[in-house]
């Protein structure tokens, strides 16, 4: 049975990357809310050597740039709440989450992966904002309370893009997105 960390790390990448897909024993999920905007594939962990596919898989045709998401710090603060006796109450879990937008993309002029990274920025705040609880009302598995709220809100920060081969216009780059989110489980 997958722990608490687990299932908040799969919740997260499942509402922003769309669909479960098991591939090459690995585990990532796409064609979700975020694919128009430059988002192929999402991962619950952090990973490396990704196939160039999986970032612009379900992208229009012509668009050479593209992103993979991955969930790469999970920081988790654990507050008991009881009501008395030996275990009654609830526990409060706070996540602070990372997820990382690595890009990859092949253009004559970077600005367009550059504003097009920004965007998918925006669009991720904006899902946050849709459902606090990131899908995961009616689940099974967790709930998350709320994410994205209080005093910390949804942090953003964008790296230039470095060139991997400027002669074919073949560059990289990151941004990532920091935000809480909150679970509740009895005591």
């Amino acid at each position: 049975m997958a722990g608490d960390r687990q299932l908040v790390r799969n919740a997260v990448a499942a509402y922003f990357g769309g669909s479960l897909v098991t591939a090459d024993g690995g585990t990532c999920y796409q064609g979700g809310q975020l694919t128009p905007y430059g988002l192929g594939t999402a991962y619950p962990y952090t990973v490396r050597g990704v196939p160039d596919e999986y970032f612009t898989i379900g992208q229009p045709p012509g668009q050479d740039w593209g992103c993979v998401m991955s969930t790469t710090r999970l920081e988790r603060a654990t507050t008991r709440i009881s009501y008395g006796g030996k275990t009654s109450g609830y526990r409060q879990r706070l996540y602070t989450i990372t997820c990382e937008l690595a890009l990859i993309c092949e253009l004559p002029h970077i600005e367009v992966a550059g504003a097009g990274l920004d965007d998918l920025v925006d669009q991720v705040h904006a899902l946050i904002y849709a459902d606090r609880t990131l899908g995961t009302t009616g689940s099974s598995s967790v709930l998350i309370v709320e994410a994205g709220e209080g005093r910390n809100g949804i942090r953003d920060v964008t790296e230039r893009l470095a060139g991997l081969d400027p002669v074919k216009g073949r560059y990289a780059g990151e941004a990532t997105v920091t935000f809480e989110a909150l679970t509740m489980v009895a005591a």
